[in-house]
């Protein structure tokens, strides 16, 4: 699975960081109408999700990653032979699906092959593979953008296909252990569909992703507005992250094993975030030494708000899930947590550019005023699982005589805990 994982994201570096060169450069598409397609192409999917985990808890999850990988490797392939907006607009959109749609996939394919305990190690383990073949994949195809030649181009987009191939040739060798427990699920949609404390819980995590456009988006162009920062200093800070990321998930994740641990990784992770936009918004009018640290200061917070907020996740995302129906579950919380994907760009951007230091400010009151939402939440979401006998149950996943799991747990994994 961490080979898979690793190969996945080695051909989703490579494409996210040289698409839009690609289209631009090599196909000859106005770079306008590139960013509006990859930006519809990634939002596109959002009324699909919970029929693709439908779909994916029909098949097995790993039928269903096997499939979508082949898929993305096809349409990668179809890239290399567009030559104008329709065609373009084609294969970006079904490859939007495709790669969304593999993700949520994949999460419930390590549902199958992880449960109990170590599922949340494993989620941070992977997450750290994710992140060093990510920037793998962004060096290499920095080598293939800096010769600025068709055939580098060109295998570019070849290589990302390679790589989602060989992810899905991969994961045949895993075992379909979820699935030939509990059989095909039977679920209805309409009990995911029902299921509003989750989908509660995964807005709320979708807001903390805000995080995540304020590091991509509103500080690189932040440094941009500031005469006295170097420009290519929002390229270190996303280094800088990345590294931190890599360093601490699997570390930081493992206070994750409990609600209470939830809700307080969540509870740090919304003031993490709202301190981060305090200390960007300090940096106006620094000189270079001061204003670099204020915004390394605030990477390193967006860092750790990254890091818990994705435990937290895990630890929601498949523990108040049916074991039996993950793919499902998966594409509604995926559906709750894309509320970044569409109101955090144009959130992060308006204020900062509109009010400047203030906006920054205006970012950091609406963290804070989130913690307030944390602690309800997670008492609708667990009371509308099972009668609990405490407020703040101490248990894993598993759950104990006292205090029971949302759901039944299901039976142990093969795989052990690799959690260092």
């Amino acid at each position: 699975m961490a080979a898979a994982n690793l190969f996945a994201s080695l051909g989703f570096g490579m494409y996210t960081a040289g698409s839009a060169v690609y289209f631009t450069r090599h196909v000859g598409i106005p770079a306008s109408q590139v960013g509006a397609g990859l930006t519809a192409a990634g939002l596109l999917w959002l009324p699909l999700s919970l029929y693709i985990g439908r779909f994916c808890d029909r098949i097995g999850a790993r039928t269903a990653v096997v499939w979508t990988g082949a898929a993305q490797a096809v349409l990668l392939l179809a890239a290399t032979t567009v030559h104008g907006l329709a065609g373009f607009l084609i294969v970006v959109t079904l490859l939007g699906v495709v790669v969304q749609g593999g993700w949520i996939c994949r999460e419930a394919l390590v549902a199958d092959v992880v449960t109990g305990d170590a599922l949340v190690g494993i989620s941070a383990y992977l997450r750290s593979l994710f992140n060093v073949g990510v920037i793998a994949g962004a060096l290499l195809s920095g080598l293939a953008l800096s010769w600025d030649r068709t055939p580098g181009y060109q295998a570019l987009i070849i290589g990302s296909a390679l790589a989602e191939a060989t992810a899905a040739v991969i994961c045949l060798r895993l075992p379909k252990y979820r699935q030939e427990h509990f059989g095909v699920s039977e679920v209805p949609l309409s009990d995911a569909v029902r299921d509003v404390p989750y989908l509660a819980l995964s807005v709320l995590l979708g807001i903390l992703a805000v995080g995540d456009t304020i590091l991509y988006v509103g500080i690189p162009l932040w440094v941009l507005s500031q005469p006295a920062l170097p420009p290519g200093l929002g390229a270190w800070l996303y280094g800088l992250n990345a590294v931190l990321v890599i360093g601490l998930q699997v570390r930081l994740s493992r206070a994750a094993d409990t609600y209470r641990g939830v809700r307080r990784l969540l509870m740090l992770a919304s003031i993490a975030t709202a301190v981060s936009c305090l200390a960007v918004g300090a940096s106006q009018g620094r000189s270079v030494l001061a204003g670099v640290l204020w915004l390394v200061v605030a990477v390193v917070l967006l860092s750790l708000g990254e890091v818990w907020s994705a435990a937290a996740g895990w630890k929601i995302r498949y523990d108040m899930a049916p074991p039996q129906a993950q793919g499902t579950w998966g594409g509604l919380f995926a559906l709750g947590s894309s509320v970044n994907l569409v109101l955090g760009p144009v959130l992060v951007t308006v204020l900062t550019a509109r009010y400047s230091a203030m906006g920054w400010v205006l970012l950091s009151l609406a963290f804070v005023a989130m913690t307030t939402a944390v602690v309800p939440a997670m008492s609708w979401a667990l009371r509308t699982r099972a009668p609990r006998t405490g407020s703040w149950p101490e248990t894993t996943t598993g759950g104990t005589a006292e205090d029971p799991a949302p759901y039944p747990a299901a039976p142990r994994s093969p795989i052990p805990d690799q959690r260092g």
